[in-house]
């Protein structure tokens, strides 16, 4: 009987982890992309308008980080 490779494994702990890392950082950044575009729309406030030109940094910052932690987590997936 072969032995299954633990990387081509999906039930194993720690790709569990890591895909939930993938997903939380989906859901960090989900917001900020939605907000974009939806800032289009009259009535409801662009990030701009929140923040302000030199606040960007803030929602930028955590879209990156979001789709960094989305990088890790569904590295080899």
């Amino acid at each position: 009987m072969r032995e299954r490779d633990p990387a081509t494994n999906s039930f194993t702990p720690k790709r569990r982890i890591r895909r939930a890392i993938g997903w939380s950082g989906i859901a960090l950044a989900l917001p900020f992309f939605v907000w974009l575009p939806a800032g289009f729309v009259p009535g409801i406030p662009n990030v701009i308008e929140v923040f302000g030109i030199g606040g960007l940094r803030t929602p930028a910052a955590i879209t990156i980080a979001g789709l960094l932690l989305a990088a890790f987590g569904f590295h080899e997936a």
